[in-house]
C-alpha cells in the first residue's frame, strides 16, 4: 500500500482541494494515460455528495498536464476522514486532446467477481458518459476546478491561515483592477471621440455621448471587476498583498505632507485623493479582520483614525 500525504487547501462544503507534491525520492506515479516523475503536483477537488473526484496534473515544472476524473462512491467524511471507495472507471482529458475512457477491464473484471452490483456498474457506467459528454461540449471538468489552478495555492492557503487579509486583499485587488481597466477604457474612449467628434471642441451632443459612453463603461467594468471577471480581479497573490502594516505606515508618512504643506496648499487635491484611497483600504481590511478573524483590528482602525484626521484638516481648514 502506498501512503501519500496531501495538503488540505479549503474545506468548503460544496467542494474540498487538497494538493499532493509527489516526493523528489517517490517513484513515478500512474496517472490516467501517463506516469507523472518525481517533483510533479496533483490538485485533488473532492465533492462530497458526488460520485467523482477530479485531479488537475503537473509536471515538475508546473506545466498543465490534463484533467484526471475518478468515479467512485459519494465519498464520506467521518471525524475529519475521508473514506473513498474507486468504483474503477477513470476519465482521462489530456491537454489539447479528446476525454477518454480508462479501466474498463478494471470493471469488467470486478463485475465477474461479484466486487461490484451490476446495479452499481451500471450507474459507473452511466456517470462516465455523462463525463465524457459534458467534455466533449467543453463543459467539464466543473468551474470550480477550472476557476482555481495550480497558480491559486498560494491564495488558497493564504485564505486558509489569515481569511480577513485575503477578504480585504481580494476587495481591494478588485477595486485597483476596476481602477486601472476604468483609466484605460476611458482614455481609449476619449482618444476616439477626440479623433471622430468635435466632443471637446464644442459640440454639446458628442459630449454628452462622451460622458454616456464613459459612464456605461464604469458600470460595467465596476461590476465585472468585483465579481472577478477579469484577469486582474480574479484573485489575491501573496506576493502582492497588502496588509495593516503597510497601509498604516503609508498614511503616517502621507501625514507628514500634510504638516509640511505649503501655504499655497498646493498638494491639497492630491492628498485628499491618497487619504480617500487610504482610508478606504483601511476601512476594508478593518471590516474583513473582524468579520472573518474575529479579532479587534486595531492597527486598521489606527490608520483610518489618522486618514480621517488628515481628511479634516485638508477640508475644513
Amino acid at each position: 500500500m502506498t501512503r501519500f500525504r496531501q495538503e488540505l487547501l479549503h474545506d468548503g462544503p460544496p467542494c474540498k482541494i487538497s494538493l499532493l507534491l509527489l516526493p523528489e525520492d517517490a517513484a513515478p506515479l500512474r496517472v490516467g494515460e501517463i506516469r507523472l516523475p518525481p517533483g510533479g503536483a496533483i490538485l485533488w477537488y473532492l465533492f462530497p455528495g458526488r460520485s467523482y473526484e477530479v485531479a488537475g496534473v503537473y509536471d515538475p515544472r508546473g506545466r498543465f498536464l490534463g484533467w484526471y476524473t475518478n468515479l467512485l462512491r459519494p465519498p464520506e467524511i467521518r471525524d475529519g476522514r475521508w473514506e473513498l471507495t474507486d468504483l474503477f472507471l477513470d476519465v482521462w482529458q489530456p491537454t489539447g486532446g479528446p476525454a477518454k475512457l480508462l479501466d474498463r477491464d478494471e470493471l469488467t473484471a470486478a463485475l465477474d467477481e461479484g466486487a461490484i452490483s451490476p446495479e452499481e456498474a451500471r450507474r459507473v457506467e452511466a456517470e462516465a458518459e455523462h463525463v465524457l459528454r459534458a467534455s466533449r461540449a467543453g463543459r467539464w471538468p466543473p468551474k470550480i476546478v477550472r476557476r482555481l489552478p495550480l497558480d491559486a495555492v498560494g491564495s488558497l492557503r493564504m485564505r486558509r491561515d489569515a481569511p480577513g487579509t485575503w477578504f480585504a486583499n481580494l476587495a481591494i485587488g478588485r477595486l485597483i483592477g476596476f481602477g486601472m481597466y476604468m483609466f484605460g477604457a476611458a482614455s481609449l474612449t476619449s482618444l476616439l471621440f477626440a479623433a471622430l467628434t468635435d466632443a471637446f471642441t464644442g459640440g454639446a451632443t458628442a459630449l454628452a455621448a462622451w460622458k454616456a459612453t464613459i459612464g456605461v463603461e464604469a458600470v460595467a467594468l465596476l461590476g465585472l471587476s468585483l465579481a472577478g471577471r477579469l484577469p486582474a480581479t480574479r484573485w489575491p497573490r501573496p506576493e502582492e498583498s497588502l496588509n495593516e502594516r503597510i497601509l498604516f505606515f503609508g498614511s503616517l508618512a502621507a501625514g507628514l505632507a500634510v504638516l509640511a504643506q505649503p501655504d499655497d496648499r498646493l498638494w491639497e487635491s492630491a492628498l485628499v485623493a491618497i487619504y480617500s484611497v487610504l482610508g478606504l483600504f483601511l476601512a476594508i481590511f478593518a471590516l474583513a479582520r473582524w468579520r472573518w478573524d474575529r479579532r479587534t483590528p486595531r492597527l486598521a482602525l489606527a490608520g483610518l483614525a489618522v486618514c480621517l484626521f488628515a481628511l479634516g484638516i485638508l477640508l475644513l481648514t
